[in-house]
C-alpha cells in the first residue's frame, strides 16, 4: 500500500487521531516542555481538521502518479518536522532506557508526522485558490490607506510616548561612530551607520539638537516601514486576496506592539527587514507582471536589493544565492531580470569590499560567526568531560577555561564570548587554524551528545515552536552624547500602554511572537510552491538563507529581531501561495 492509502485508511484515521492526542499530551507544559504550548495546540487542531478533510475527501480514491510522488516527498517533510519537535524537547525523553520515555518518543514522532503530513497534503491539494481575473480599481488608494494608518500610529507613539525613540547598546555604538569621530567599523554595518548619519547630520543642522536629530531619523524610518507594509497589502489586493485576509494583515502591521516599537528603534534589523519586503515584493511583481508600471517595480526591487545587501552583513550572501538559483533555473524566462540582479550584486560587492577597504573601515571580528562552535566546546567543558593534557592546553590558550562552567548559558553565547574568550589570541587561532579545527572535530567525535545538545539549545528558537524571550525593549542606553528619552504621560501613552499589556497577556496571541511558527509556515509555503513548480518559491530563498545562518551561528537562541525579515515578509509569501489570480 502507498503511504497516502495507509494514512487515509479507516484504521490509519483512528491511529492518527490517537497519535495527535498523544503528541499534545507528551508535549504539554505539565510534562516539562518550555515551548509555547499554544503553538502545538494550534498545529494539532489544524492537523486534525486536515485529517478529517483528507479522510473523507480521498477515502477509497486512487491516486495519480503525480499525487503518489507528492505523497512520498511530503512524507519526508513530515518526518523532518516530527524530528525537529522531538529534538527541541529532547529532555522529555531522557533517560532513553525508560520504557515510558521510549513510548512517549514513539507517540511524539507519530503524532508530529501526522500533523505535518496532513496539513501539507491539504495545502498541496487545495492551493492556490484562484481568484477572478479582475483589475481591482485604484490600488494606490489601498497603499495610501495602509501607509497613513501605520505611519500615524507610529508617529503618535514616537512623538507623544517614547521620544526620540529606543537606542540600545548597539545603537549607541553606531552613534559613537557618528558623533565621536573615532573612525568607522563594520561591526554595526557601515552602510547602515552612514544611512543613520545622513539624517542625524541633517537633523543637527535643522534643529541643533541631537535628540531632535535622532527623532528625525526615526520619522524617516517610520515612513519607510509604513511604505513597505503598504506595498505588501497593495500587492495582495491586486492579485485578489480576500478582504478578510487583507484586514488581518493590516491589523498585524498597524497594531502589533513589536511593529510599533521597532519603527522607533535604531537597529539595523528594522530597515533591513523593510528592504527585504521591497526586494521580495518587487521580485514577485516583476515575475508575475503585477501593476501597470514595470519601471516602478524595477525601482522597488533594485532599491530593496541594495538595502538588503548593505544593511546587514549576511544580506549580500542571501541575495547571491537567490541570483544563482534564478540563473540556473530561470535564465531563459527571466534573462533581463537576472542580468539586472547580477549588476546590483556586483555593485553591492564593490561597496562592501573595495570601498570599505579604501575607507579603512575596520572589518567585523570573525569570532562573531562562530557562536555555535564556541557553545559546543563550552558545553563539553561545562559538563565536566575529561580532556587530555593537549586539549586542555589548547583550550586554555584561547579561553579562561576555569570560568566556563560558571559562565556557560545554553541559550546565548555572549557570556562565553565576552567573559571567557581571549580576544588577544585571535591571531594565534588564525595562525594555527588547522590544529584548532582538528581539536573541534576531535571533541565532537568524543562527545557528540554535548555538541548536539549545545546546538539545539542555541538555535531551537528559530526552528521549533515559540519561546518566552524578550521581543523588544523600551530602554535608552546611558551615553555621553546628551541623548536621553522622554516618556510621555498623556492620553496616548495610556492607550498604547493598555494595548501593549493586553497583547502581552493574551495567550491566544502567543503565536504572533513565535519565531518557529513563522519559520514553519515559510517552509510549508516553499514546499507547496516547489511541488507545484510555481515561481513563487523564489521569494523564500533569501529568507531561507538568512535562517540557515541562524541555524548555524545564532548568538542567541530566540532573538526576535534577527527573524524580523521573516515576520515582516511572511504575509506576502503566504498570500501569494494561497491566492493566485486567474490567468
Amino acid at each position: 500500500m502507498k503511504i497516502n492509502e495507509v494514512m487515509n485508511s479507516r484504521i490509519g484515521f483512528w491511529v492518527q487521531i490517537f497519535a495527535v492526542y498523544a503528541w499534545l499530551t507528551v508535549l504539554s507544559p505539565l510534562a516539562g516542555t518550555d515551548t509555547y504550548y499554544s503553538v502545538y495546540i494550534l498545529c494539532g487542531i489544524a492537523g486534525l481538521l486536515c485529517l478529517f478533510w483528507n479522510h473523507w475527501t480521498w477515502l477509497d480514491m486512487p491516486l495519480s502518479s503525480r499525487e503518489q510522488k507528492a505523497a512520498g516527498r511530503l512524507t519526508v517533510c513530515g518526518v523532518l518536522y516530527a524530528l525537529a519537535v522531538v529534538l527541541a524537547n529532547y529532555a522529555l525523553f531522557e533517560p532513553f532506557s525508560s520504557l515510558q520515555n521510549v513510548w512517549n518518543l514513539f507517540c511524539c514522532l507519530a503524532g508530529g508526522f501526522s500533523v505535518a503530513y496532513q496539513i501539507l497534503w491539504t495545502l498541496w491539494t487545495k492551493l492556490p485558490i484562484v481568484t477572478p481575473d479582475i483589475q481591482r480599481r485604484q490600488p494606490g488608494r489601498v497603499f495610501l490607506f495602509v501607509f497613513f494608518s501605520v505611519a500615524l500610529i507610529d508617529l503618535a507613539y514616537l512623538l507623544f510616548v517614547l521620544y526620540p525613540g529606543v537606542l540600545t547598546k548597539d545603537a549607541i555604538s553606531t552613534m559613537a561612530q557618528i558623533l565621536g569621530h573615532r573612525g568607522y567599523d563594520n561591526v554595526m554595518p557601515f552602510w547602515h551607520t552612514v544611512t543613520v548619519e545622513v539624517f542625524v547630520e541633517l537633523g543637527l543642522r535643522l534643529f541643533g539638537d541631537i535628540n531632535a536629530a535622532i527623532a528625525l531619523f526615526h520619522v524617516v524610518q517610520i515612513l519607510f516601514m509604513a511604505a513597505c507594509m503598504g506595498l505588501v497589502v497593495m500587492t495582495l489586493y491586486q492579485i485578489g486576496a480576500p478582504a478578510v485576509f487583507l484586514g488581518a494583515v493590516i491589523a498585524i502591521y498597524a497594531l502589533m506592539p513589536y511593529n510599533i516599537v521597532y519603527s522607533v528603534t535604531l537597529w539595523k534589523d528594522v530597515p533591513f527587514s523593510g528592504a527585504a519586503v521591497l526586494m521580495i515584493a518587487g521580485l514577485y511583481r516583476l515575475i508575475k507582471g503585477v501593476g501597470r508600471h514595470t519601471w516602478l517595480n524595477y525601482g522597488l526591487f533594485i532599491g530593496g536589493t541594495i538595502g538588503f545587501s548593505l544593511w546587514r552583513t549576511n544580506g549580500w550572501y542571501a541575495f547571491l544565492v537567490t541570483v544563482l538559483v534564478m540563473l540556473f533555473l530561470m535564465r531563459k524566462k527571466f534573462g533581463k531580470l537576472i542580468r539586472i540582479m547580477a549588476l546590483v550584486l556586483l555593485l553591492c560587492w564593490v561597496l562592501i569590499n573595495p570601498v570599505l577597504d579604501a575607507l579603512a573601515v575596520t572589518e567585523t571580528d570573525f569570532v562573531e560567526a562562530f557562536a555555535v562552535p564556541m557553545q559546543q566546546v563550552a558545553r563539553v567543558v561545562a559538563s565536566g568531560r575529561e580532556l587530555s593534557e593537549e586539549q586542555t592546553e589548547m583550550l586554555s590558550e584561547i579561553f579562561d577555561i576555569e570560568q566556563i562552567p560558571q559562565k556557560y548559558d545554553p541559550k546565548t553565547v555572549d557570556p562565553i564570548k565576552f567573559e571567557t574568550f581571549r580576544y588577544e589570541k585571535v591571531d594565534h587561532i588564525l595562525e594555527n587554524w588547522q590544529e584548532y579545527l582538528k581539536l573541534y572535530v576531535e571533541l565532537g567525535l568524543q562527545h557528540p551528545g554535548d555538541y548536539g545538545k549545545a546546538w539545539i539549545e542555541e538555535t531551537k528558537g528559530y526552528w521549533n515552536g515559540g519561546y518566552r524571550y524578550w521581543v523588544y525593549t523600551l530602554q535608552m542606553e546611558e551615553n555621553q552624547y546628551g541623548i536621553f528619552q522622554t516618556r510621555g504621560e498623556n492620553l496616548f501613552s495610556r492607550i498604547f500602554g493598555a494595548a501593549f499589556r493586553f497583547a502581552e497577556r493574551q495567550g491566544i496571541l502567543q503565536w504572533t511572537t513565535s519565531i518557529g511558527l513563522y519559520v514553519w509556515v515559510l517552509i510549508a509555503c516553499t514546499i507547496i510552491n516547489v511541488l507545484k513548480r510555481r515561481e513563487e518559491f523564489l521569494l523564500s530563498i533569501p529568507l531561507l538563507v538568512l535562517l540557515l545562518g541562524l541555524w548555524l551561528g545564532a548568538p542567541v537562541f530566540a532573538e526576535f529581531r534577527y527573524a524580523y525579515p521573516v515576520v515582516l515578509t511572511l504575509p506576502l509569501i503566504l498570500g501569494v501561495t494561497c491566492f493566485q489570480q486567474e490567468q
